[in-house]
């Protein structure tokens, strides 16, 4: 689960985060450092497959962009092809390449010059996240609510994930099922009046201290066994809540349900009405975890309303638990966010031990939720993805990160002083501006004062 904490200025969601595409990445760097040219095809290449045509490119001299790169932008066979530039004629626009395009270029086709070999740039871009002083100021923000406690420890592992921190740390307050809002029957669990279990062995587990993390809150919860090559179900029909089908028309609905299992290909929830199903993302197969599904009610709703858990038994079976369950109308933030207890820790880092103590031990069953950085998202080396594979970044952000691509891409290229001047300054302003900068994007967390040598 990816959840932000509530109060202290962090988004409630990832959804919610700006991204930038590679492709405007590349644009961005380009521009920045001012190479970037993009127009396109005026009329098609040769048949040789070694030329393109572009009469707006009679602006350059004959000599000016010899090995320069032609990067394929248009829709079609060529996108993203790209080629280095061995002649050009100033007077008809046309551009030789070798090795020849995979096809002969034809007109009105999107393209881009780049005087530093675009692919070189996608690598800077993602070399220059990784720099301390891009992390610093850009990053995406973990938010892991995998674990879950005992009631006996108040150490636990740090999600890999988190690479700085984690800066802070919140503890789960439960909801209540057994509330007015809540229109499902039975929404604990602790019995199977009101769930109709198919395919699938339902029966009810009991609290024990031998076992510390099932049920998650109550008492009791009931367990569901799918053998291999099933897809079991357990589903409340409206018939057993406290709603109709038509009441539920032209209305937004929240059904969320707390779910434990080892499985990471078949469990989730869904929510039916009478135009179809829309299913929750699956579970992550990490413990307990709260799967919601939000579902706007089909206006003419009039007969159907079903809240249903799926476990997919796979090749091998499949066994779930579930302990709570919530259908509403609204937003699934209400019973998502619910963590207002942050908690002073100490963090335990080193060549071996990836661990955070709490300075006390939650009741067993509560989410402990960490919330750390992470470099931002690489946009990798393959021509059709890197474009469409984006950065956690707005406009603000990214001018740090084309400042330092910039600088890996001078280094590579060894340029001389004289030519890095005229980008040298604007870099100068970028570090300048870093503080203003972090206003753009997230509000940084800090570093608690309480922590160990090993951090």
């Amino acid at each position: 689960m990816v959840m932000g904490p509530v109060g202290i200025g962090f988004p409630t969601s990832t959804s919610g985060v700006t991204t930038i595409s590679g492709c405007d990445l590349l644009v961005g760097l380009s521009k920045f450092i001012n190479d970037y040219w993009e127009d396109t095809t005026t009329s098609a290449g040769s048949a040789t497959f070694n030329t393109l045509v572009d009469t707006s490119l009679s602006r350059f001299g004959d000599d000016q962009i010899i090995d320069f790169y032609v990067r394929i932008t248009g829709a079609g066979n060529l996108q993203y092809e790209v080629r280095r530039i061995t002649q050009f004629v100033s007077s008809t626009g046309t551009v030789f390449v070798d090795p020849p395009f995979s096809e002969q270029v034809p007109t009105s086709l999107d393209y881009q010059i780049h005087r530093y070999d675009p692919s070189l740039k996608f690598q800077c871009l993602d070399e220059a996240r990784l720099r301390d002083d891009v992390f610093e100021h850009a990053f995406r923000l973990i938010y892991d609510d995998t674990s879950t406690s005992d009631g006996l420890s108040d150490w636990y592992d740090i999600n890999p994930d988190i690479r700085s921190g984690p800066m802070y740390i919140f503890v789960e307050d439960p909801q209540s099922v057994n509330t007015d809002w809540n229109v499902l029957s039975n929404p604990v669990g602790d019995s199977l009046t009101n769930w109709t279990a198919t395919n699938t062995t339902a029966t009810i587990v009991n609290e024990s201290n031998i076992d510390r993390l099932i049920p998650k809150y109550d008492t009791s919860c009931m367990k569901l066994a799918t053998a291999a090559s099933t897809t079991g179900t357990l589903a409340q029909t409206v018939g057993s809540m406290s709603i109709t089908a038509s009441e539920a028309a032209g209305r937004r609905m929240t059904f969320g349900m707390w779910v434990y299992t080892k499985d990471t290909s078949g469990v989730k929830i869904q929510l039916t009405d009478d135009d179809g199903d829309t299913p929750s993302s699956l579970h992550g197969g990490t413990g307990w975890e709260l799967l919601t599904v939000e579902k706007n009610i089909s206006p003419t709703n009039a007969t159907t309303l079903t809240a249903t858990l799926i476990v997919a038994g796979g090749t091998t079976g499949a066994t779930a638990f579930f302990n709570r369950a919530w259908l509403y109308y609204g937003e699934s933030n209400l019973i998502q966010d619910v963590y207002p207890w942050r908690e002073a820790h100490l963090i335990r880092r080193d060549a071996t031990t990836q661990k955070v103590q709490l300075s006390w031990i939650p009741t067993n069953g509560r989410q402990i939720r960490m919330v750390g950085r992470q470099y931002l998202s690489e946009l990798g080396s393959v021509a059709s993805t890197q474009c469409t594979n984006t950065m956690e970044l707005d406009e603000g952000t990214a001018q740090i990160l084309y400042g330092a691509a910039a600088e890996i891409l001078y280094e590579r290229e060894g340029l001389t002083t004289e030519e890095f001047e005229s980008i040298a300054r604007r870099i100068q302003i970028i570090d300048r501006k870093k503080d203003a900068t972090k206003a753009w994007g997230y509000i940084i967390p800090q570093i608690p004062t309480i922590r160990s040598p090993y951090q």
